[in-house]
């Protein structure tokens, strides 16, 4: 692990590693994803696993990546599920904006 690389999360739950990693991705944070080992006398700490995964942020990335992380934990409706209006041209129109398309994004 390089200095400024802070650990953020120790889990065993792939529902909520994945729901972490989408969430950092879409708030445009960088992260290491890092799976270890778990000796064997210490698997009852992790409800008996073989791996636990880690995922690092950069110190400078912290707060905001706890923040997300704590909305995971919550249970909080993540961002990626708003829906965002985007406004496409057809090709070979004029950029008028009264012949645009209207559509909506969505994740899932």
């Amino acid at each position: 692990m390089v200095n400024n690389e802070v650990e953020v999360l120790r889990t065993v739950d792939i529902d909520k590693k994945d729901a972490t990693v989408r969430r950092l991705v879409n708030a445009g944070i960088s992260y290491l994803e890092r799976w270890e080992k778990v000796p064997f006398f210490k698997r009852r700490d992790y409800n008996g696993a073989k791996e636990v995964c880690v995922i690092v942020v950069n110190d400078n990335q912290k707060e905001r990546a706890v923040e997300i992380i704590e909305g995971v934990e919550r249970g909080d409706a993540p961002e990626s599920r708003h829906k965002y209006k985007i406004k496409a041209l057809r090709d070979g129109e004029k950029k008028s904006g009264k012949d645009d398309i209207e559509f909506f994004d969505e994740e899932d």
